[in-house]
């Protein structure tokens, strides 16, 4: 519920009614003795003590959960990794499956925006989230991280870089500016996702908020080809992938701000990193050394 934006839709996500989710959650708070959420003409959200309550109920379940999976023989061990569309991610949690697959793991792997690597990292979905740091995102997250109680683990330093397809006409520049890109479609998975790149006046300058936006990395990569699209990357890219495609250097817009990011992965600050996931982080660490990455 605290993440749904009002009682009818939270109540739709739990298949209860809306009287019925609102005479329990009344029930809860005058049982706790606070208010849990304000409620409004514009919807719900999480009063600062609810905001506290729910982080620690999240915890507890997460707690909860684990003490089931250890000692309910019949419960299975899973590994789940959410990160942003990273192709080394895939390559290093493809390693873990094959080194891992004689001991009874059920295995997950989502690709997702960085809210939703946080998000599940913090409700206990996935084990490690692998996302990046940079000068516009970094407050945000790092309080984001902060507040459910994960901890960002340093990888590796990379640039911001345009991606193209090969026959673009700047495929073969040496670095490009957003003024030459001004006449070509910007291509994304997640619009938001462009401000962890530039301050919202560049966005706005540039039209960078009109994005087209896809789904998946195909889709993504016919538009490149068939439009001559284009999209952004923070240099961490791997070879394997598609070598129709090329990365081109971004020239500073001058907006202020340091185009280079801290690529990490983020785990909860109060769980011990099992061995799994050691094994996972050594691969990806393997595959950034190994593919040439251009960081």
């Amino acid at each position: 519920m605290a993440d749904s934006t009002s009682l009818n839709k939270a109540a739709e996500r739990l298949f209860v009614s809306q009287p019925s989710l609102s005479a329990s959650l009344h029930d809860a708070e005058d049982e706790l003795g606070f208010q849990i959420f304000n409620r409004t003409a514009r919807g719900v959200k999480p009063t600062e003590t609810g905001a506290r309550f729910i982080r620690d109920a999240r915890e507890f379940y997460s707690h909860y959960e684990r003490l089931l999976k250890k000692y309910t023989s019949s419960e299975k061990k899973t590994f789940s990794v959410t990160t942003l569309y990273y192709a080394f991610a895939r390559k290093a949690f493809v390693e873990i499956v094959k080194d891992f697959s004689d001991e009874d793991y059920d295995f997950a792997f989502c690709e997702k925006k960085a809210s939703l690597v946080i998000a599940d990292v913090a409700l206990g979905k996935s084990q490690i989230g692998i996302l990046y740091l940079s000068d516009s995102n970094r407050e945000s997250i790092s309080k984001s991280l902060k507040s459910n109680n994960l901890e960002f683990h340093h990888l590796t330093e990379c640039n911001a870089f345009v991606y193209l397809h090969k026959n673009h006409p700047l495929a073969k520049k040496e670095s490009v500016s957003l003024d030459e890109l001004s006449d070509y479609r910007f291509v994304t998975f997640d619009t938001d996702d462009v401000k962890s790149f530039f301050s919202d006046e560049v966005i706005e300058r540039y039209g960078l908020n009109q994005a087209i936006t896809v789904a998946d990395r195909a889709t993504e990569l016919n538009l490149l080809k068939t439009l001559d699209g284009y999209t952004f990357l923070s240099g961490v890219f791997a070879e394997e992938t598609n070598e129709d495609f090329v990365l081109v250097p971004l020239q500073n817009p001058d907006d202020g701000l340091s185009h280079s990011f801290e690529l990490g992965y983020i785990s909860k600050s109060s769980v011990k990193i099992e061995k799994i996931s050691l094994n996972y982080i050594d691969a990806v660490r393997r595959t950034l050394n190994i593919a040439g990455f251009v960081c």
